[in-house]
């Protein structure tokens, strides 16, 4: 048995290979019922599971797939970052750590991963629950040459050739999301003006923020999306001459359909447990004896 776990802005989800799901949203999570919720959710006890394959935060202070027991402030450069603060992730994290349960945790994409070194020029490219989705495309859908597009409070993409992870655009750089989005020039005003913090104009930069009507807001995301893609389509073709679309998160269905008449190719809705369950898949793979996901090594 192996369990994925997926650190969203919205909730944490588990899930298992053989269907088990579960949600706990991030406010009402606490430490102390976490191992008995999970179990209960998931119909299963944690002494049989073999894996852990979990995500936490930005995942910038680790740079391979680590054993729980290593890693050292959370997998985390520093505290704070873009995106509000709830707990619930913590509590996840602390309450798997402290049950002595196998774990590893996964790291995101930023600028010591090993990724196209003309990428590392942003600090940060996407958070660890998006290689988990790059995970399940590569092993559920058999693709090692790609673009996946994740759209829902925020926006980020990833792209992958030959079955690594080659760069990837984080949600404070460019597209936004509904909620949270890049700091453009009258928030940096605002910003200097004492008005709000950086993590408070981001936290507010999405498409909530132009209060557009629903017909608007999938037309300004679909816009923003497929600029984006098509981005991270420059510099696939650098490594190879085609790609295939994949979306994940919430918004994803209903900016489809426009985003592939933007790009004139066609794309794939992923499910909404892709995350945890390509977590899971990273833990069945590392427990089999893989040395590398993705590109990033493995360090138990």
């Amino acid at each position: 048995m192996f369990i994925g776990v997926d650190h969203g802005t919205q909730a944490v989800r588990f899930a298992t290979l053989d269907n088990r799901k579960l949600e706990l949203p991030r406010e009402k999570i606490v430490e102390s019922s976490v191992i008995s919720d999970v179990e209960e959710g998931l119909n299963l006890k944690l002494e049989f599971v073999k894996l852990i394959g979990l995500t936490y935060s930005m995942g910038d202070g680790i740079t391979n797939i680590t054993d729980i027991k290593k890693v050292s402030n959370r997998g985390l450069k520093a505290s704070g970052g873009a995106g509000p603060y709830v707990g619930g992730g913590t509590a996840v994290y602390d309450a798997i750590y402290n049950s002595n349960a196998p774990a590893i945790v996964l790291p995101g994409v930023h600028d010591k991963s090993n990724i196209d070194s003309r990428m590392k020029f942003f600090s940060h490219g996407a958070s660890p629950e998006k290689v988990g989705v790059a995970y399940y495309v590569l092993k559920h859908h058999n693709e090692q040459d790609f673009i996946l597009c994740d759209i829902s409070s925020n926006t980020v993409s990833l792209a992958v050739t030959e079955s690594r992870i080659i760069g990837a655009i984080d949600a404070a750089i460019f597209a936004p999301g509904i909620v949270q989005g890049p700091l453009d020039l009258q928030a940096i005003r605002d910003v200097d003006c004492g008005f709000m913090t950086a993590n408070e104009a981001f936290s507010h930069g999405g498409l909530l923020k132009r209060h557009l009507d629903e017909s608007n807001m999938i037309e300004t995301l679909a816009l923003f999306v497929a600029m984006e893609i098509s981005a991270l389509q420059v510099l696939l073709r650098d490594y190879t001459t085609d790609g295939s679309i994949f979306l994940a998160g919430s918004a994803a269905p209903n900016i489809k359909d426009l985003l592939e008449e933007h790009l004139s190719v066609p794309s794939i809705v992923l499910e909404p447990w892709s995350a945890a369950k390509g977590c899971a898949t990273v833990a069945k793979d590392v427990w089999g004896g893989a040395s590398d996901i993705l590109g990033i090594p493995v360090d138990l």
